[in-house]
């Protein structure tokens, strides 16, 4: 199971709207979060731009592929949390409907 304190976290935020079925989800947030940081911390051991010699040996400047591999991650997480609901966008647009958006009275 992945860390505890995350998981609780976001089944918190979950609130009264957390299901078993969340679980899931859940989970795989917080192993896919875990695998981020990691990829994160060794990305800061590196360098953000790599020497990469190609076929014809010339030598070219490309971005770390870890780089890369940290985008694609962090669209994995933003999309389980759209599928949990607990994006920025959905938040704002959960208490538009409640009547709590405070800016808008402003």
């Amino acid at each position: 199971m992945a860390s505890k304190s995350m998981y609780e976290k976001i089944k918190s935020y979950l609130g009264d709207k957390y299901k078993e079925s969340d679980d899931e989800l859940i989970n795989l947030y917080c192993e896919t979060h875990e695998l981020y940081q990691k990829m994160r911390a060794e990305l800061k051991k590196t360098k953000l731009l790599m020497e990469y010699t190609n076929k014809a040996g010339a030598t070219n400047l490309v971005k770390n592929p870890l780089a890369i591999e940290i985008t694609k991650t962090i669209q994995v997480l933003n999309n389980l949390l759209k599928s949990l609901g607990l994006t920025a966008a959905q938040r704002k647009e959960v208490a538009k409907d409640n009547g709590d958006d405070e800016f808008e009275s402003f």
